[in-house]
């Protein structure tokens, strides 16, 4: 059964891990590393996944941790959880690399294969997203609070969408856009595009390239409580702790009702 979290100490362990991550950013001598997908690792990563794991182990609430930078964990061993951490302690290491500050902390926490709660850290900015069964909010650098709440349907005259900053759109993607009507679209890194879109700032992303479920967890959690939604291919709602931790083609939308839209 699911259990109530203090989505309070979510956010202060995502800071901590934050704060971290900060230490080795732009720093000539940070060390980057491959792995087998060609996708780079830094001692960035393991130091704030480490923050991460450790600060959620002591709260003592049972939950199993599915990290990128932690151990591999097959099938098998998780397809019976029935809530668990899906932690991602640095979205956007391409970003953290460039140095333009495009990259996030993501703590998700999924229930019955959904996301219920989400914490989402921009280190750089400052700025922190999270959503729990109390609603969704924002508070910025001037630890001012704002609730996030979309509306039903957006402006369909100024629809604009987000893309990732460093995959390259294809022809396909660029139509699916041009079908639904969108008139801008601004790439940017990390689960950045989640916050834009539930602040209201962005109305649409579309993603066929492939990336992994803790790259989307904690933001589809945001997003869906703050009044949008993540949908498939199948056009049903974005699920996790699949066979493969690749995610599929989807669309998240920042209003709530879809039915005017061809995709």
């Amino acid at each position: 059964m699911k259990r109530t979290i203090d989505i309070q100490k979510i956010n202060e362990i995502a800071v901590k891990a934050g704060k971290k991550l900060l230490e080795f950013y732009l720093r000539a001598d940070l060390q980057i590393n491959y792995k087998q997908d060609d996708s780079p690792v830094s001692a960035a990563d393991y130091a704030a996944n480490q923050i991460i794991t450790e600060e959620l182990e002591k709260l003592n609430y049972g939950f199993p941790i599915l990290s990128e930078e932690g151990i591999e964990i097959p099938y098998e061993s998780r397809k019976n959880w029935e809530t668990f951490w899906s932690v991602d302690p640095l979205d956007g290491t391409k970003e953290f690399i460039k140095g333009n500050g495009n990259f996030t902390v993501n703590i998700g926490l999924i229930h019955q294969n959904y996301p219920i709660a989400g914490v989402i850290y921009l280190p750089v900015s400052e700025d922190l997203y999270f959503a729990d069964e109390n609603g969704a909010f924002k508070i910025n650098k001037s630890q001012e609070k704002i609730r996030l709440k979309l509306p039903q349907e957006p402006d369909y005259q100024t629809l604009s969408a987000v893309k990732s900053n460093s995959n390259k759109y294809t022809p396909s993607e660029y139509a699916v856009l041009e079908k639904l009507g969108v008139k801008e679209i601004t790439p940017i890194g990390s689960a950045i595009k989640y916050c834009l879109l539930a602040e209201g700032s962005a109305d649409i992303y579309y993603r066929q390239s492939p990336n992994m479920e803790w790259d989307s967890a904690s933001g589809q959690a945001i997003l869906e409580i703050s009044g949008g939604k993540i949908l498939g291919a199948d056009k049903k709602r974005f699920s996790y702790n699949k066979p493969s931790l690749i995610n599929d083609e989807f669309i998240c939308f920042g209003f709530s009702d879809t039915s005017k839209l061809d995709f």
